[in-house]
């Protein structure tokens, strides 16, 4: 499988150069807490892979592996669109590359950062990738968002979060496209900012 942005072709085993030049988040997570009664991980947001490696320099491999899931996770569940317009109007200019599959092609946003929860467990960790929007269109410009619309409070500047295990959960497939003003549409009918509800969604 191959992607392009506009007439340039990139493998996707080069994927980490793609979005070396865009905002890299890394949301780590590695001690489990309670609070009101719900359980919570701990997350600090980092800015680049590097930065994961610095603070873990046990767990080089984690770092690589995480991000590498993160990446395959923003294959299978991005937002897709129609058109280049159609996906920079949510996320902004620049911020969107065309996807070509044997199923056809599309345009998916850059992922800005992921967050991993549980990095250090022996058994398991979660990675997903995390998005942003330049676009003044968006509902959520400057905030942190996955990619079935969860949007976390605070801004792209907010480092360290405790998260639901809910808002962990894989998200679906998404096998069609939408089009302008959508993905902002489904955020927005959302009962509230950083709801994990699961209604609407573009996945089937």
């Amino acid at each position: 499988m191959a992607t392009t942005k506009r007439s340039k072709h990139i493998n996707l085993n080069r994927m980490r150069k793609a979005f070396s030049v865009k905002p890299l988040t890394l949301g780590v997570a590695s001690v489990l807490l309670s609070a009101c009664g719900a359980e919570r991980e701990e997350a600090k947001i980092y800015t680049s892979i590097d930065d994961c490696k610095q603070d873990y320099p046990d767990a080089l491999e984690k770092c690589e592996a995480a991000y590498q899931t993160a990446v395959d996770e923003a294959m299978r569940t991005s937002p897709r669109f129609n058109s280049e317009y159609d996906c920079e109007y949510e996320f902004g200019p620049n911020q969107c590359r065309s996807v070509n599959t044997n199923s056809g092609s599309f345009f998916m946003p850059f992922m800005a950062g992921y967050m991993v929860s549980s990095l250090l467990s022996p058994n398991r960790y979660y990675s997903q990738p995390l998005y942003t929007s330049s676009s003044y269109n968006s509902p959520f410009r400057s905030r942190w968002i996955t990619a079935d619309g969860y949007v976390f409070d605070g801004d792209i500047r907010k480092r360290n979060y405790r998260v639901r295990k809910e808002t962990l959960k894989p998200k679906p497939t998404v096998n069609r496209t939408m089009k302008r003003g959508g993905f902002g549409s489904s955020v927005r009918a959302k009962s509230s900012w950083g709801s994990s509800s699961r209604k609407g969604g573009w996945g089937g």
